[in-house]
């Protein structure tokens, strides 16, 4: 008697876990977009996310560019589709980081820049120097470009946006000139 009351509890348990088994298969089935549909804002948050995939960035001195010089780090790795530069300039009256997302191709075509400034009142070396900041951001992925401000409001003035076009496009030219850039 025994012999069949473990039996049948063999059976139940065996039966309960083959139950479940399809139950758990259903649960790991996870909807994800493309990297190649992530645009504008997606791009920054999946960089941030995904940043520690990159690995270690090139990175190369930017001396000739401010008065106590900078870096540029180009983040890229094989499974993203996309390339990050992250520039800093840093000078006595304020400081520039400028990170450009672009198309993982030949032409290294925008896809999202954020511009961020700080602006002393005064030279850093000058002790209770204050600092203000501006943050905007730049996108390619519509037919038409647009700019962001801080609270991610588009901005519609066209003189601002060409203005502000002109300069990260011409910054990065600039900048990246002579730069051996590993793709």
């Amino acid at each position: 008697m025994n012999r069949i009351l473990i039996i049948f509890l063999i059976i139940g348990f065996y039966s309960c876990g083959e139950k479940q088994k399809p139950e758990k298969k259903m649960e790991t089935v996870v909807d994800k977009k493309t990297l190649s549909e992530l645009k504008d804002f997606e791009l920054l948050q999946d960089f941030e996310k995904n940043k520690a995939k990159f690995g270690t960035p090139n990175t190369f001195e930017l001396n000739d560019h401010s008065a106590d010089g900078g870096e540029l780090s180009v983040f890229h790795d094989k499974d993203f589709d996309y390339i990050v530069f992250d520039f800093w300039l840093y000078g006595e009256t304020g400081k520039l980081n400028y990170t450009y997302w672009t198309e993982k191709n030949g032409n290294l075509d925008f896809k999202f820049v954020k511009q961020l400034k700080y602006v002393y009142d005064k030279p850093y070396y000058i002790e209770d120097y204050k600092t203000d900041s501006i943050i905007r951001y730049f996108s390619y992925s519509d037919s038409k470009t647009k700019l962001f401000d801080i609270n991610k409001t588009e901005i519609t003035e066209s003189e601002q946006i060409e203005k502000s076009k002109s300069e990260l496009e011409s910054f990065f030219r600039d900048v990246t000139k002579g730069i051996e850039i590993v793709k």
